[in-house]
C-alpha cells in the first residue's frame, strides 16, 4: 500500500464527520485513490455525509496530505512501521470488522498474525495477582504464544514481563503513540519489549498523548487481535469490566484465576465466572487445554464499534 495512500487516509478522517470508516468507503470509491483530490460534485449525492462543504474539504487536502507524507518518512526512518488496512501485515482479525485505517507500530510486526492470548486487570492487582499472571505469562510464552496486553500498571505490567523471558513473545496496545510512555514509569519495560523482539502498537498518531476514551478504544483491538483472554484482577467496575464485554461480543474464550489464589481486587470476577464462556484456571496447561486447535477460527472480529 502506497504512502501517499496512507497519507490520504488520514488526511480523510481529520474532516469532521469522516471517521475510519467513511474514510475507508471514500478510498474504495476510486480506482485511484488519490482521484478524490478532484472528486466530482456527485460523491455528495452517493454518500449522505459528503455535503457540499465536506466535498470542498476533501478537494482540498493536498497540502494536508503533503504534511502527513513528511511526518510519515520521518516516523518510518525512526522505526515507525505506519501499517494500511489493505496491506497483508494488516491483521485479518481486526480488517474483518470497521477497523481502523492505519495502526502505527513499533518492533516486531510479524507477532501481529501469530497466535496470543490477552491479558487484562485491574492496576490495583495485588501482588499474588501480579505474580500468577508474570508466572503464567512466561510459560505460555514458552509454549509459543504472544501475551498481548495494554502497558497499564499492575496487571498488565506483571504480564509483559513475564514474557520478556521469552523472544518475540508480547504485544504493548496503547491508547497513546507508540512514542509516548503511559504510564511514564513503563519507559523501560517498553524499551525491553522492542529489545526482545516484541512490539508496540497503536491506533493513534506516533506523538498521541493520552486520552480516556482512547484507553477504551483499544480494548477493541486487544481483544481481536487475541485467541482467549485472561482477566486478573478486576472490581466490577473501569477498563477491565470493558474489555470483558468486549470479549464477549467477539466470542473469545475467557479465562479468570481460579477462586483459591486470594488475587484482589475480586468483586468483578464473580460476575465474568458466571458467564458460560469463562473457565477458572490455575496453570498454562489449564488454559492451553481449553483452546481449539485451529485459533483462526477465534480471530474473527464481527464488529468494530
Amino acid at each position: 500500500m502506497e504512502l501517499t495512500h496512507k497519507a490520504l487516509l488520514a488526511a480523510l478522517t481529520d474532516i469532521s464527520g469522516i471517521g475510519d470508516a467513511r474514510a475507508y468507503e471514500l478510498y474504495n470509491h476510486f480506482n485511484d485513490p488519490r482521484d478524490l483530490l478532484s472528486a466530482p460534485a456527485s460523491l455528495t449525492g452517493k454518500y449522505h455525509y459528503v455535503d457540499e462543504t465536506t466535498l470542498t474539504e476533501i478537494q482540498s487536502l493536498d497540502d494536508e496530505v503533503e504534511g502527513y507524507l513528511n511526518r510519515f518518512d520521518t516516523y518510518e526512518s525512526n522505526g515507525i512501521r505506519i501499517i494500511g488496512i489493505k496491506e497483508d501485515r494488516y491483521p485479518e482479525a481486526v480488517r474483518a470488522g470497521q477497523a481502523p485505517v492505519l495502526l502505527y507500530a513499533k518492533g516486531n510486526v510479524g507477532l501481529l498474525t501469530g497466535d496470543a492470548i490477552g491479558v487484562s486487570g485491574s492496576r490495583e492487582t495485588n501482588e499474588a495477582g501480579q505474580q500468577w499472571i508474570e508466572s503464567l505469562s512466561a510459560e505460555l510464552a514458552e509454549n509459543g504464544y504472544t501475551l498481548v496486553s495494554g502497558g497499564a500498571r499492575g496487571a498488565d505490567t506483571a504480564a509483559h514481563r513475564g514474557a520478556l523471558d521469552t523472544d518475540d513473545s508480547t504485544i504493548a496496545v496503547l491508547g497513546t503513540g507508540v512514542n509516548v510512555a503511559y504510564p511514564p514509569e513503563n519507559q523501560t519495560l517498553f524499551d525491553q519489549i522492542i529489545d526482545t523482539g516484541g512490539l508496540l502498537i497503536s491506533m493513534r498518531q506516533p506523538d498521541a498523548e493520552p486520552a480516556r476514551h482512547a484507553f477504551l478504544d483499544r480494548n477493541e483491538l486487544t481483544a481481536a487481535l487475541s485467541d482467549g483472554m485472561i482477566f486478573v484482577a478486576t472490581d466490577g467496575n473501569g477498563g477491565t469490566m470493558a474489555q470483558y464485554e468486549i470479549a464477549l461480543d467477539q466470542d473469545r474464550p475467557i479465562f479468570v484465576p481460579a477462586s483459591n489464589l486470594d488475587i484482589a481486587p475480586n468483586d468483578g470476577l464473580a460476575t465474568i465466572r458466571e458467564a458460560d464462556a469463562t473457565k477458572s484456571i490455575d496453570t498454562a496447561s489449564d488454559l492451553l487445554a481449553t483452546l481449539p486447535t485451529d485459533h483462526s477460527e477465534q480471530k474473527n472480529l464481527d464488529e468494530w464499534t
